[in-house]
């Protein structure tokens, strides 16, 4: 119970008061006491002298016998007090509370000696004649030159104990009501003191749990209220300072959460603080399984690890490119820098960004540049070739040199069409040529394309056959870049099929879309070729490809112009039977992603 300030504080103000009215009530019950005792003595020897006073007279006149006698109980009656008459031997002439014939000599008494003395005299014993202590007071009857006898006065010392008693009494339950008043008032006091610190209490706690919302109601203006109003101005602050907190918090979860490059936190113990979405993609792992966890026991990836352990010795920014297979092969460039605070460095940060595809475009570049460089210095080298022999005198031979010339004429065709199929490629992958999409008829370009390659389809005495399945939809696309992917399709197969051979074209409704086959009877294609057969300037067979005047980037440019109508391409080819190549197109706007399946 005493735990709480309200009855500490209860109990010191109690003691404190308790203590405070017994020594008052001690203090006066001696004076009330002594108080009484005195108006009591005073009292009986102011009764003592008017009764000597009446009796010196009487003295006087020699008196009848019995006369003091009746004297003594008629002064009884008058002051409630025992009155005992003597004369200056000691002998008892009257007593209102005995026989005075039955009792002994008083001379010996000592109030009795000091009164026939001239004094007035008290004394306190107990008496025969009653049975009970008394209290007596004794005064000398006599004149101004004799003593006549001696006026005892004498009441119970059981009635000075008795208005003593009710002197204590009285002051005791003053003293009793005025504790019990005290705890009241006292009591009052703490709750009006305590409760408000309860209730400051109470709204602290529940802060600390989180309910900032709450507040406290000032009553008054004391040190108490300052204390509240200094809580209740905590409390906005902590609202403002937590909001702000939970904003920042908000921004960067957001900025982490949309970021496509991994972030990852480690304290300096190398356990893992933070990681973002992106790491998740990345390693494939997850939030709530890593937090708390070392880097190696996580992504498993020793250099990573290292990576940062040499952040953290080293507290010094780190850029450094990390290989791994996750299973893919795949290029990360991490980027560390330290978490410091006023202690020092407490972890490290690293920012991981996937440049894999980076690498592999570099990588893609460096081979087009080679294969460009490659694919134009051929024509150029046989161009120049025949141009000095026909300047170091060819030129005299017309035969010879209209041969020479003819060539000369072939490679410029050559290189011409790789650089037309070079710009086509660059605009179609760069969609840097809007692509005017409107309804296409694909029945009626087929037919076109068929028409516009008749001649090298008679030269080779190739059978065509065009199988349109009825009806076709009219789909939505770019109706030059539709005719170039079937006019590459159906040149392919025209040049690798042999005399004789035959090729069809099988278009049909499927899937919301149109689905187109070019099928040959030529020379096929080996598995291993397959997956590489949309690469810039990817040949076969390449000697043949030059001797047919194939720049290497037809399906390099189907493949692309399938994949901004949102299309798609299977190959099925067997060596020395042919080849089908089958492509999809959605008959709306839609798009599907580009999927090229190539099978075997």
């Amino acid at each position: 119970m005493f735990k709480y300030i309200k009855w500490r504080l209860t109990a010191v103000f109690f003691c404190v008061t308790a203590l405070f009215l017994f020594l008052l009530g001690f203090y006066l019950m001696n004076t009330m006491e002594q108080y009484l005792y005195n108006i009591t003595q005073e009292k009986m020897i102011s009764y003592a002298r008017v009764l000597a006073d009446n009796l010196k007279d009487d003295f006087s006149q020699a008196p009848e016998p019995g006369y003091f006698d009746a004297y003594a109980h008629e002064a009884h009656k008058d002051i409630s007090a025992r009155v005992t008459i003597i004369d200056t031997k000691g002998r008892v002439l009257g007593d209102s509370a005995a026989d005075k014939n039955s009792m002994d000599n008083h001379y010996s008494r000592p109030e009795i000696q000091q009164a026939l003395n001239k004094k007035t005299a008290k004394a306190i014993r107990y008496s025969l004649s009653t049975g009970e202590r008394m209290m007596y007071f004794a005064v000398p009857i006599n004149n101004d030159h004799e003593i006549y006898g001696v006026v005892r006065v004498a009441v119970p010392w059981s009635e000075i104990e008795t208005g003593q008693n009710h002197i204590r009494w009285s002051i005791g339950t003053a003293v009793l009501v005025a504790l019990v008043l005290n705890v009241v008032v006292v009591s009052s006091f703490t709750s009006n003191l305590v409760v408000p610190l309860q209730e400051m209490t109470t709204v602290a706690k529940e802060m600390a749990e989180g309910k900032l919302d709450l507040y406290v109601n000032i009553k008054t203006e004391d040190e108490i209220g300052a204390l509240g109003s200094g809580l209740n101005y905590m409390a906005q602050r902590l609202r403002d300072t937590i909001r702000q907190i939970t904003e920042e918090k908000n921004k960067v979860s957001a900025i982490l959460t949309s970021m496509n490059d991994g972030v990852i936190a480690v304290d300096r113990d190398g356990h893992i603080l933070l990681i973002n979405p992106a790491i998740e993609r990345m390693f494939q792992i997850k939030y709530e399984n890593s937090l708390g966890k070392s880097v190696i026991d996580v992504v498993r990836n020793f250099d990573l690890e290292m990576i940062l352990q040499k952040a953290l010795f080293s507290s010094e920014p780190i850029t450094q490119e990390l290989q791994v297979f996750l299973p893919d092969f795949k290029t990360f460039r991490v980027s560390t820098a330290p978490l410091t605070s006023e202690t020092g460095v407490v972890g490290v940060v690293a920012v991981i960004r996937d440049i894999t595809a980076l690498r592999e475009l570099e990588k893609m570049k460096t081979e087009f540049v080679a294969n460009v460089s490659h694919e134009l210095r051929t024509p150029l080298t046989s161009i120049k070739g025949f141009v000095e022999t026909l300047l170091d005198g060819a030129l005299q031979n017309p035969v010879i040199a209209r041969r020479f010339l003819e060539i000369i004429n072939d490679e410029a065709d050559r290189l011409n069409r790789l650089i037309g199929d070079l710009l086509n490629l660059s605009r179609i992958e760069g969609k840097q040529g809007e692509i005017h999409k409107t309804s296409v008829d694909l029945q009626r370009l087929i037919y076109n394309v068929v028409s516009v390659l008749s001649p090298q389809i008679h030269e080779k005495r190739i059978a065509l056959n065009a199988d349109i399945k009825k009806p076709l939809p009219i789909i939505k696309a770019d109706s030059d870049m539709i005719g170039q992917l079937m006019m590459n399709l159906v040149d392919n197969a025209i040049k690798y099929t042999p005399s004789g051979g035959t090729i069809d074209i099988i278009a049909e409704w499927e899937n919301n879309g149109v689905k187109v086959a070019v099928k040959d009877t030529g020379i096929g294609i080996s598995r291993d070729s397959i997956p590489r057969l949309f690469e810039r300037f990817y040949r076969v067979d390449k000697a043949r490809a030059r001797e047919m005047g194939g720049t290497g980037l037809g399906l390099a440019i189907v493949k692309h112009i399938l994949e901004v109508h949102g299309g798609s391409i299977d190959v099925e080819s067997t060596v020395g039977i042919g080849s089908t190549f089958t492509f999809f197109l959605p008959s709306s706007d839609e798009s599907m992603g580009f999927n090229t399946n190539l099978t075997n």
